[in-house]
């Protein structure tokens, strides 16, 4: 009977020690500081592209309608006060408006001609969106080297770990 109990004694420390095992709490833990000896940076380059406003001043020509308007006018009238004088009935005002279509014509011709080319200049801004790309320097982490008990191991961590690192050692029985 006593070792039937001492048999279930091993079994539920066995299981016991299992499950601390499984839940990382085999054995004793203890916190250290160790020196630090190198550290990293962990650097990753990306492209950026940046958009921006790009703007000038373009010089376009027009043609100057303004200043053909009045001898048009002119013109037609006179060339359809001119069609009216021939002509009778309903040729009559056939003749009228082949007159002040004429006259309008020749009119129009002439404005151009003496003004040279009727051209204006017009300042136009134009706009368009560029792309400004240039390589920027991404941190990812650091690459820690530090040294306990003589031996040098290596870790990597989210921020610079300052002149030292605390460490968490942990001291677990082999064999049992």
């Amino acid at each position: 009977m006593l070792r039937k109990w001492g048999t279930l004694a091993a079994m539920l420390g066995a299981l016991a020690a299992g499950t601390a095992a499984a839940d990382g709490h085999r054995g004793s833990s203890d916190y250290v500081y160790a020196k630090v000896v190198d550290v990293d940076p962990i650097v990753r380059y990306v492209t950026v592209r940046h958009p921006r406003r790009e703007c000038w001043n373009e010089v376009v020509y027009e043609r100057d309608r303004t200043r053909v308007a009045g001898p048009a006018l002119a013109g037609g009238l006179i060339g359809g006060a001119i069609g009216r004088q021939f002509g009778g009935g309903s040729g009559r005002d056939a003749l009228t408006l082949a007159g002040a279509i004429a006259g309008s014509a020749i009119a129009t011709e002439r404005a151009v001609r003496n003004r040279g080319s009727a051209v204006r200049e017009t300042n136009v801004e134009r706009c368009e969106v560029v792309h400004d790309s240039y390589r920027e320097e991404r941190i990812d982490g650091y690459r820690v080297t530090y040294q306990y008990r003589g031996r040098r191991h290596t870790i990597v961590t989210p921020e610079p770990p300052g002149s030292r690192i605390r460490l968490r050692v942990t001291a677990v029985p082999i064999g049992y």
